[in-house]
Parts: structure tokens; C-alpha cells; sequence
């Protein structure tokens, strides 16, 4: 009898202590925001770590390959780089060629001149807009597939992920946590690029009211990102300077529009990333110059400025 009750207290001890090691979540700091994973499921530590694992292989893969192929612009040779960067690359310039270049990753030089001005508060002179706005275009990358090399054939021209990048790491955990057969779970890339497995109460913040909620929205099993004006930015005479350029202007984007969502479903391939890029070409173009890249059952939600 003391045995029989010994198995039942192992058996109990076992099913409590499983339950609670089902549920595993991680918080980094990475690609400029802070990254939280959280998973149900007896492979949840696995996926999640797995997932950071990859992530920062990832962050350390686009320092060094962009920078090599940044460096090497105009010199006509192409430059190999690792397959998940050359699949940025190949999604960008697929969307820059949809968007007409309202999307478009080779504005690194625009993106540096207004982060140095929003660092020292002072606006650069129209001479310097115009020089790094004409060292821009996606026409001038080139990308060969049999190899996975890229090639930008003017110097001067830069590369910068920043629209992409969120949206490519968290479909890396996506991918990882489908493969650990996680059905319960939210990836969530500094509430700005978020995934929920399973259904999720996500709050749209305010963009001019700090812990204030607009709305609140349900998501299950699909891609969420928003692009904004309201977290890198500088005012100066009354006037706005974020960091969202506009490849056509070299200027920081001006069109009355404070933030775009935009909800993209998980059957569309590499999800987090379409949704990433089209936050941002949204927020450049508005919805109505969109509207034919949108996927099927996209739903897209624009805040506009009083």
C-alpha cells in the first residue's frame, strides 16, 4: 500500500512539475529592440532557444555581409554572402520593384544623414539631402542566385535592413516554433512585429499618448507590424523629423500619416517579413498606392494626425 501511494505522489509530482515546465518565455535585446519569446508546450524552451540561437547568428551575418558589401560598392564584383541575407536581399528588391522604389534598402545613405541629425538636433542642408538621396536605388543591386553574391555598382550606395530585418528574424522563430509543433506562443519584436500562435489580444498603442490604447485587436496565427513616426524622431520649429525616409525625397516621410498596421495571415510565405516591408511602403505610399500588393485577407489599419 505505501508503494501504491509512493507511485501516485511521483505520478502527481510528475504531471505538476511537466505542466509547469511547458510554459517557457526569453527576453534579448536585439536588432535595436527588445525581443520576447514565450511558448506552450513540451518543446518550448527548445524552440525559443533554438530561435535566439538563429537570431543572433542572423544579426551577426547582416553586420558583416552588409558592411562587405557596402564597402565593396562600385568596385563590379560581386560579393558572396549567406543564403538567409541574400533572401532579404532577393525580398527587397522583389518589393522595391513592386512599389515602384517607395520601398527600397540602398537609402543608407539618406538613413545615416537624418540619424546623425537627429542626434545633434540640426537639420542638413539641401545639398546634403540632394547628394544622399541620388546615391540611392535598387536598380543599382544586383543579385546572383547560382551563388548567393550581390553586387551594388556605384559607390556610395548602402544597404540598410531596417525595414526588413524585424520581420526576417521573427519569421526565423516562426519557422523554428512550427517546427517544435508549438501552437501556443507570441513572438514579439518590441510590439512592433509580432506573431501570436493560437489567439492573442494585442493593443494598438497611441502613438502621441505614451500607455495609452487605441485599440485592441485579436490575432490568431498571424503577422502583425507597424511602422510609425513616434519612436525615433526630433522636433525642430514646430516640425517632425523621424526616421522613415522617403527614397523619392531623401526626406523623412510627410503625409499626415502617425503609424500603419498592417495584419498579413500565416499561409502567405515568410509572412512577418512581407508584413514588415509593407508597414513601411504603406507608410510611405498610403494605403490606395498599395492596394494591389496587399495579400489576400490582408487587413491594414492607418492612423492619420489631427
Amino acid at each position: 500500500m505505501k508503494k501504491f501511494f509512493m507511485a501516485i505522489l511521483i505520478v502527481i509530482a510528475i504531471f505538476i512539475f511537466g505542466c509547469a515546465s511547458n510554459h517557457y518565455e526569453r527576453t534579448e535585446n536585439l536588432m535595436g529592440t527588445v525581443v520576447t519569446l514565450k511558448a506552450e508546450g513540451y518543446e518550448s524552451k527548445a524552440a525559443i532557444d533554438e530561435s535566439f540561437d538563429k537570431i543572433f547568428e542572423l544579426v551577426e551575418n547582416v553586420r558583416r555581409d552588409i558592411k562587405n558589401l557596402n564597402d565593396s560598392a562600385g568596385n563590379n564584383k560581386f560579393i558572396k554572402i549567406t543564403p538567409e541575407v541574400f533572401e532579404m536581399l532577393e525580398l527587397a528588391k522583389k518589393y522595391s520593384e513592386l512599389t515602384n522604389g517607395a520601398f527600397d534598402v540602398t537609402v543608407g545613405a539618406s538613413i545615416d544623414l537624418w540619424r546623425t541629425a537627429r542626434k545633434n538636433k540640426i537639420l542638413p542642408s539641401d545639398e546634403e539631402i540632394i547628394i544622399a538621396k541620388n546615391l540611392s536605388g535598387y536598380q543599382h543591386l544586383h543579385l546572383n542566385k547560382s551563388d548567393n553574391s550581390a553586387m551594388i555598382d556605384t559607390a556610395g550606395i548602402k544597404i540598410n535592413l531596417g525595414g526588413i530585418g524585424k520581420g526576417y528574424g521573427a519569421d526565423i522563430a516562426r519557422k523554428i516554433f512550427i517546427q517544435h509543433k508549438i501552437t501556443d506562443g507570441l513572438i514579439d519584436f518590441g510590439t512592433s512585429t509580432i506573431f501570436a500562435f493560437g489567439k492573442k489580444k494585442i493593443g494598438l498603442k497611441n502613438p502621441r499618448a505614451d500607455n495609452d490604447i487605441l485599440e485592441i485587436i485579436e490575432l490568431e496565427n498571424s503577422a502583425l507590424s507597424t511602422s510609425g513616426d513616434y519612436e525615433q524622431f526630433f522636433i525642430l520649429n514646430g516640425r517632425r523629423y523621424h526616421h522613415i525616409i522617403n527614397p523619392k525625397t531623401g526626406m523623412p516621410v510627410e503625409n499626415n500619416i502617425v503609424a500603419v498596421s498592417v495584419i498579413v495571415e500565416n499561409n502567405i510565405e515568410n509572412c512577418l517579413t512581407v508584413a514588415d516591408i509593407l508597414s513601411t511602403s504603406i507608410f510611405v505610399l498610403g494605403k490606395e498606392n498599395c492596394s494591389e500588393i496587399l495579400p489576400d485577407n490582408s487587413t491594414v489599419k492607418i492612423i492619420y494626425s489631427k
